[in-house]
């Protein structure tokens, strides 16, 4: 992860939130070539925290179609320079709902949801609104416990796509107040000037009326939004690369952990890769009652590279005894000690030649 630091670098000229005034000296071309390494280096990230790019084609099956929980929206996709949505952790979670012909009685259904949800834009110059966002900017957000089909609800610039229920509220009662207009000015023609007066007075508070109706029901449709979205909201921007960094060596390491282990125990004389994948996917699958993909190849990579884990010449995988598993840990963690070490000319480190316990 020595290429978290250049991640972090790259972004800091990128960050809605720093501080710093932005290093811009090199001009816009150098800032597009910016955010190319920093997306780069983001989908390398995502990868080894196990997250997956959601494609375009998913991202518009989800702006068809909006969960019982979400709200159907619609979003213009030119507005967006770059986009990249990441989720993690396909599971079906319970939401609670009342309906009228459930008598409004509390019942539980399945959603299908996200666990981790986390989307990278930047806005196009044409599309961005001053300080709160900025074309010159690449925003990351995370979210947890989003419905699959509600990834639109995340995106800036959508806009609340009311049904036709809260439609015909505001449609209907207006057609008929025209309606009901037009056949009382026939008769107040007849009436006199004031008569005619006080009738255009009362129609227009109507008219005034049914205007504040249809925004009341747009301030709730904004409403439920918000307030979806705040129980929602992980973390923005550089904190959200943070956690990112940290899933992913959280992930390694897991991996790392769970391949060795199922080595040692599951099968001490050697295995192949596929078996160690269905061993590793059996026992995750007992554990959290949902299937999970183990990335053996990327397990036993590092597990090589470390010298805890052996491969013949039939591509068997061997684990080393935990005791000599140590050694080379030890070893390895002296080396890396020793290579700072000299780069501030510090007293380096003997390495172990034994362990003691």
């Amino acid at each position: 992860y020595h290429e978290n630091a250049e991640l972090s670098e790259n972004y800091s000229h990128m960050d809605p939130d720093c501080i710093n005034e932005r290093l811009q000296a090199t001009g816009d071309v150098a800032l597009a070539d910016c955010g190319k390494k920093v997306l780069k280096q983001l989908d390398r990230i995502m990868v080894r925290a196990n997250y997956q790019k959601l494609s375009r084609q998913d991202l518009v099956e989800a702006l068809k179609n909006a969960s019982e929980f979400g709200m159907q929206m619609s979003a213009n996709f030119s507005g967006f320079k770059r986009l990249g949505v990441y989720v993690r952790g396909k599971v079906v979670g319970k939401r609670v709902r009342r309906r009228m012909t459930n008598f409004y009685r509390r019942e539980e259904v399945d959603v299908p949801l996200y666990q981790r949800l986390v989307i990278c834009f930047q806005m196009t110059e044409e599309a961005s609104d001053g300080e709160e966002l900025r074309h010159d900017c690449l925003y990351i957000k995370s979210f947890k416990n989003i419905p699959q089909h509600d990834i639109d609800m995340l995106l800036p610039g959508t806009k609340v796509r009311m049904s036709l229920v809260d439609r015909s509220k505001i449609v209907l009662p207006t057609l008929s107040g025209l309606a009901i207009l037009i056949l009382r000015l026939v008769f107040a023609v007849s009436m006199g000037v004031f008569a005619f007066a006080s009738l255009m007075f009362t129609t227009s508070g109507y008219a005034v009326k049914s205007i504040f109706g249809y925004l009341r029901t747009k301030d709730k449709y904004q409403h439920n939004l918000t307030k979806n979205l705040y129980y929602q909201n992980l973390g923005n921007n550089a904190g959200v690369l943070q956690q990112l960094q940290n899933e992913a060596q959280t992930q390694d390491i897991q991996e790392c952990l769970l391949g060795y282990t199922m080595l040692l125990l599951k099968h001490p004389n050697g295995a192949t890769a596929r078996a160690l994948d269905q061993s590793a996917e059996a026992f995750i699958q007992e554990a959290v009652q949902f299937p999970v993909d183990f990335e053996v190849d990327d397990a036993l990579s590092k597990l090589v590279n470390l010298k805890l884990v052996n491969v013949d010449r039939q591509r068997q995988f061997v684990a080393v005894p935990l005791r000599t598993g140590i050694q080379h840990l030890q070893a390895c963690f002296t080396t890396l000690i020793n290579s700072y070490s000299s780069m501030i000319n510090d007293e380096a480190i003997p390495a172990p030649d034994s362990v003691k316990h």
